[in-house]
């Protein structure tokens, strides 16, 4: 998908597509998101009005699709993720001892994992998975995906914005 097709698809609806692609970039293998944001920021972000709109609309997408792949790990659980590892975790290098250590650092700093993991590329996509499998209470998980996908996604909302006004 190029930026001009983005851009064209967001013509006549902006705010919903803004939503969708946000929620579409969790699932899809399209363009990096921070490109992604950065394009919308130049395309339709005219002020400060309309980047608290977009950062809004974005914030919502990308936290419904972590919403998504939280229940994928509610619904997978903990017993099912640990018999994965028993039995397949020698082909992708990942020993039990392994496992079991990074389940202990991720429960005893869950919160930050999950809030700052939206701002890390890649990892973003697949950390509300592990929330969901290790059983993250969801209004925790909530309020670290807010503020982790408006930390990302203003911030390249914003650059975008400001390539566009030349600042």
């Amino acid at each position: 998908m190029t930026a001009e097709t983005i851009a064209t698809l967001l013509t006549g609806h902006v705010v919903l597509g803004a939503v969708f692609l946000a929620l579409a970039e969790k699932f899809l293998p399209m363009a990096p998101s921070s490109a992604m944001f950065i394009l919308l920021g130049m395309k339709t972000v005219a002020g400060l009005g309309d980047l608290a709109v977009m950062l809004a609309a974005t914030t919502i997408g990308s936290s419904l699709g972590c919403l998504c792949l939280y229940a994928l790990g509610r619904s997978l659980g903990e017993g099912r993720c640990a018999a994965f590892v028993a039995r397949y975790g020698p082909y992708i290098l990942l020993s039990p001892a392994r496992y079991d250590g990074l389940v202990r650092g991720y429960r005893r700093h869950h919160f930050q994992v999950t809030l700052f993991g939206q701002t890390i590329p890649n990892a973003r996509a697949y950390l509300p998975v592990p929330a969901g499998i290790f059983g993250m209470a969801p209004g925790r998980f909530l309020l670290a995906i807010l503020l982790g996908t408006s930390i990302w996604n203003g911030g390249f909302l914003t650059l975008g914005y400001i390539m566009r006004v030349g600042a």
